[in-house]
């Protein structure tokens, strides 16, 4: 019974361009000696992984490559084998796919339009500043207390008077 599937290579990128080629084009033959008929493969090219892991022992990107294929599911399982002793390959997946395979055509640079939405004035509060920046002279203890001990004193209220603004003698009537 042919299947339809699709697999999904992590190539290190430190094995070098060339054989990054090698091992696309070695899987490739591997899957049509097995018997596999290949109707597609995209190379995404170097992109930054998503996650790291030990097992990725340090990398951040990786040569991304798109098998689509069709063949007999007892392909699979030698196919993982190799893939596992492959130390050029870091990830792999294999996706049983039903119906039609997708493609997703690649855009251009020109046409990427990435949003950037207007930013926003800020209250008369100022800009915000980085959570880290300017915790020199800060302790992280609870607020400084302006209580003066006397917790049944009236509050006192600093009320300007129109005399206070004009610069008068500082007295109000009352």
């Amino acid at each position: 019974m042919v299947k339809k599937y699709e697999m999904v290579i992590l190539i290190d990128p430190q094995i070098g361009d060339n054989q990054v080629e090698t091992t696309i084009q070695g899987y490739k033959q591997r899957l049509e000696e097995a018997g596999a008929e290949v109707l597609h493969v995209d190379q995404w090219g170097l992109r930054k992984l998503a996650y790291s892991s030990p097992a990725l022992q340090g990398r951040q990107q990786a040569f991304y490559t798109l098998f689509q294929f069709s063949g007999d599911p007892g392909l699979i399982q030698p196919l993982e084998a190799v893939m596992k002793l492959d130390e050029s390959v870091l990830r792999y997946l294999f996706i049983s796919v039903d119906g039609e395979f997708l493609r997703v055509p690649q855009l251009a640079p020109e046409n990427i339009y990435i949003f950037n939405p207007p930013e926003r004035p800020r209250d008369r509060r100022g800009p915000r500043r980085d959570r880290d920046e300017g915790r020199e002279g800060r302790s992280d203890g609870p607020p400084a207390s302006h209580d003066n001990g006397d917790s049944d004193a009236e509050p006192v209220a600093a009320v300007a008077t129109a005399t206070d603004d004009a610069g008068g003698d500082g007295e109000s009537e009352e």
